[in-house]
């Protein structure tokens, strides 16, 4: 039985990082195509192997440590992070294993708070003005959005009387398809929120001190949180279609090419003036419909 489950362990862990693998050339296709410009087509046979050549490249640069920081935190954070990626893969109702448990949704919002933790040491632990003034607008981004986040899932936990993931769809739940995806959108830090890599203005942000594997293993964790959260809306609204978690990261993709970075005070505003409000009413309302 242990070895079944580290068997299913290490399936998981290269499915992922292939996913990741391929889903960052595909990215740079759909970016390529929105600029009216081919994407990376050289390597191999139309690019295949560009996203592992990329790596490779990564992984052989040197890694320099910050002056007063110690090296084990510093490398540390970074690794930190890509299990709590990976872990979140976990509450995802998998139907044909035994990995999927009750609550899922209750663990989900602990490493959702949890990942904030990473993105904060990454900035602190990196002994830069740059990495350090990213961190704390992405952490303070992350921290906000996750209260409405909270609330929007605590509203689809009432409606379905569930503490785990699955079909949760219904027509009344209509009303929280756009909200819930600006919420993915703000807790991924990607565009046009993503300050924390806002690489006009802060040299790329928290991560700006960090190279070969410790870069590759913020890399994963990001578009493994990427991919996930595109399955995991799939999951919610579309019956964990794969057609729709492609066409929702697809979108996320789309809205990064085509809208500029929002103003922080305008983020910030966004949330505690409107959504948040929102969410409380949603809750309102879901409260009463379930009880009455």
């Amino acid at each position: 039985m242990l070895v079944m489950l580290l068997l299913m362990l290490l399936l998981m862990f290269l499915c992922i990082i292939q996913s990741i693998a391929f889903i960052t050339l595909y990215e740079r296709h759909l970016l390529g195509s929105s600029q009216n410009r081919l994407g990376p087509t050289k390597v191999s046979f139309m690019g295949l192997v560009q996203a592992l050549m990329d790596g490779v490249k990564l992984m052989k640069k040197e890694q320099l440590m910050p002056l007063h920081s110690s090296e084990l935190v510093f490398l540390l954070v970074p690794g930190i992070s890509f299990v709590v990626m990976f872990m979140e893969w976990f509450v995802l109702p998998y139907f044909f294993l035994f990995l999927s448990f009750e609550y899922s949704v209750l663990f989900f919002l602990c490493l959702v708070g949890f990942a904030v933790y990473t993105t904060l040491l990454s900035g602190v632990v990196s002994k830069s003005k740059y990495g350090m003034i990213g961190a704390l607008r992405a952490s303070s981004q992350s921290v906000s959005y996750e209260i409405a986040f909270a609330l929007y899932l605590l509203c689809m936990l009432i409606h379905n009387s569930l503490f785990m993931f699955g079909n949760m769809f219904s027509l009344s739940m209509i009303i929280l398809y756009i909200p819930f995806l600006i919420m993915i959108i703000a807790e991924l830090n990607r565009a046009p929120f993503d300050f924390s890599e806002g690489e006009s203005e802060l040299v790329s942000g928290y991560n700006v001190e960090f190279s070969s594997v410790a870069f590759v293993l913020l890399f994963l964790s990001e578009y493994g949180s990427l991919i996930f959260f595109s399955v995991l809306y799939s999951c919610i609204f579309f019956n964990m279609s794969l057609m729709f978690s492609l066409l929702i990261f697809s979108l996320l993709i789309f809205i990064r090419s085509s809208y500029p970075r929002y103003r922080y005070d305008y983020m910030m505003s966004l949330f505690w003036f409107k959504l948040l409000p929102i969410s409380l009413l949603l809750l309102l309302y879901y409260t009463l419909l379930f009880y009455y």
